[in-house]
């Protein structure tokens, strides 16, 4: 049933490529507003149909990432834009709660990520985190990133071969990292520059990954509760990691009304989201 929400296709190419024109094959997204955004692979001969009408692959094919698409009867338009992580993010049907921007962008900062770092993940979930992490680390690094359901474990391996991710920069596996008797197969100890768990109980998987990362290796979890916090903080000195931090992400957007009066209103929202950091 996952696997059917959205056709997987043979990619002509990773999704970070940077083609400047559309070729069959190609990763677009669709691009309706703000709020609706859908990730579609062009393949010639056929149609989209949306709320904005109908438009033919075939229309795609030559054009420039960013052009607009008018509909078939010419009243309605979309438009094609090259994918990112933020574009897949927003895209994506989410089989699980996601990140979004401001955490990844933290997360990728923390764990100090660059092109030909090693990092595992585990809690793939919907993988909008692990295309962020792939993007962070290129064409030379590696991410290893598990799943512990099954079918959401399928489902991003589908995604990651789809988007010409793996075999290559990502390896995604099914399996419970916080089980005693896990082993990280093919992994090797001291080779990992960094690690994120994503996990309702963290602390369960902290003392297995620590033999994994190098010396000044980081590892970041995120927990939406500070009791999950307390627990991971209070096994991080016996696995060997020092100067625990917990960072809390606050994003607070600005709305400015455009006005003639020689003043200016803002209007604020701000979101709050927690992890932790070592």
């Amino acid at each position: 049933q996952l696997l059917r929400r959205r056709r997987l296709l043979p990619p002509s190419s990773s999704m970070f490529d940077h083609s400047e024109t559309i070729a069959g094959g190609a990763l677009v997204i669709i691009y309706e507003d703000h709020k609706h955004m859908s990730a579609l692979r062009v393949e010639p001969g056929k149609t989209l149909n949306n709320r904005f009408g109908a438009f033919r692959h075939n229309d795609m094919v030559g054009r420039r990432y960013g052009a607009q698409l008018l509909s078939l009867d010419g009243r309605k338009y979309v438009y094609l834009l090259r994918p990112t992580p933020e574009l897949w993010t927003a895209s994506l049907s989410h089989r699980t709660q996601i990140l979004y921007i401001a955490d990844i962008s933290m997360i990728c900062l923390q764990l100090e990520l660059g092109p030909g770092a090693v990092v595992v993940e585990a809690g793939t979930g919907s993988g909008s985190l692990s295309h962020a992490l792939a993007r962070a680390v290129g064409p030379t690094g590696r991410l290893h990133t598990y799943e512990f359901n099954a079918a959401r474990a399928t489902a991003a391996q589908a995604e990651f071969a789809s988007n010409g991710l793996s075999p290559g920069r990502v390896i995604c596996q099914h399996g419970d990292v916080c089980q005693p008797e896990w082993k990280y197969d093919g992994v090797p100890e001291g080779g990992v520059d960094a690690a994120f768990f994503d996990l309702p109980n963290p602390w369960l998987a902290v003392p297995l990954a620590a033999p994994l990362l190098r010396a000044g290796g980081r590892l970041c979890t995120f927990s939406p509760c500070i009791e999950q916090v307390e627990r991971t903080l209070a096994v991080l000195a016996a696995a060997g990691f020092t100067r625990p931090e917990v960072v809390e992400v606050l994003v607070r957007t600005h709305e400015v009304p455009r006005t003639t009066h020689t003043h200016t209103h803002a209007h604020a929202r701000t979101h709050t989201h927690t992890h932790t950091h070592t």
